[in-house]
């Protein structure tokens, strides 16, 4: 799922039985695992290229901060704009020293925050991004995603209630996007598993907004197998960007599903295999090394 930084079809080949109308698996993309690891089959992808129109992006910001007479104000909207497409470029250090400098000319500067929090979260500097959180909601407390983001960085600080508490306010922000449902899931798992199973299979067929979203829905109950979900990915892709993007997400919430039946091995190929979608700026691709540490912990762990 995009958080952004607020943030010609064919067929799919016949063995999978479908006419729905997607993008064709080209033969080069073949299934890693299935005879040799007895892991589950994994689809490689081609990563994304960088987009030559953020790289233009890029270059014209540059020129208006250096050639333009500009106000902090407009400095730092323009700093901010940078430090996006700095992240969604996957220069994430260029984004944070981009933002920062925005906050220091814009102190009230929303966005500047917003973002802030979501690199510092990223890179395991939880206290930081708690503190950049903390003032989007003094600034704006109906921010569309600033509980999705702090829950995310309580989560993975291992903070499970507090986590819990946020993506329950992001979710009954709108119970009918699938991805609330799944975090809210993910935090209340941790805390009470048993009611946590309880509560999604009471919420996820409600929550109907994205039908990719449902399809990941219906993987995490039990509905649809993991081969049935890439299926659906490459049928439902229109290009080779957006199948980049729906793998990006399939990889991940499999790979959730395999480390919470420790099934560890495969789970690490899972998040390998989000990360090398380069879809830098979904949230699944920002917290897949979040997720290979905690693995090659709990490996370490059983092994020793």
């Amino acid at each position: 799922m995009s958080i952004g930084l607020v943030t010609g079809c064919s067929s799919l080949p016949s063995e999978t039985g479908s006419d729905e109308p997607g993008v064709t698996q080209p033969r080069d993309q073949q299934m890693l695992g299935a005879n040799e690891t007895n892991d589950p089959q994994l689809f490689l992808v081609e990563p994304l290229p960088a987009d030559p129109n953020l790289e233009i992006e890029l270059l014209q910001l540059t020129e208006i901060l250096f050639s333009t007479d500009l106000d902090d104000d407009q400095k730092a909207q323009v700093l901010q704009r940078r430090s996006v497409v700095y992240d969604f470029l996957g220069l994430k250090t260029l984004a944070l020293v981009d933002v920062n400098q925005a906050l220091e000319l814009k102190p009230d500067l929303v966005e500047g925050y917003h973002s802030q929090g979501i690199y510092y979260a990223e890179r395991g500097e939880y206290a930081g991004a708690f503190e950049a959180f903390d003032s989007v909601i003094e600034l704006k407390p109906n921010h569309d995603y600033v509980y999705l983001n702090r829950g995310l960085a309580a989560y993975y600080n291992g903070q499970y209630s507090l986590a819990m508490s946020d993506f329950a306010d992001h979710y009954f922000q709108d119970t009918s996007d699938p991805f609330r449902v799944m975090w809210y899931y993910f935090a209340a798992k941790e805390v009470d598993s048993g009611r946590a199973e309880e509560q999604i299979r009471e919420q996820w067929q409600d929550a109907d907004g994205d039908h990719w979203g449902q399809a990941i829905l219906a993987f995490l109950v039990g509905e649809k197998s993991s081969e049935d979900l890439i299926h659906t990915a490459f049928a439902g892709s229109e290009d080779q960007q957006q199948l980049n993007y729906r793998l990006c997400e399939a990889y991940f919430y499999m790979g959730k599903v395999a480390a919470m039946n420790s099934q560890n091995y495969a789970a690490l190929n899972y998040f390998k295999l989000t990360l090398s979608t380069n879809v830098y700026a979904y949230l699944e691709h920002r917290y897949a090394r979040s997720e290979i540490l905690r693995l090659r912990e709990a490996i370490r762990a059983e092994e020793g």
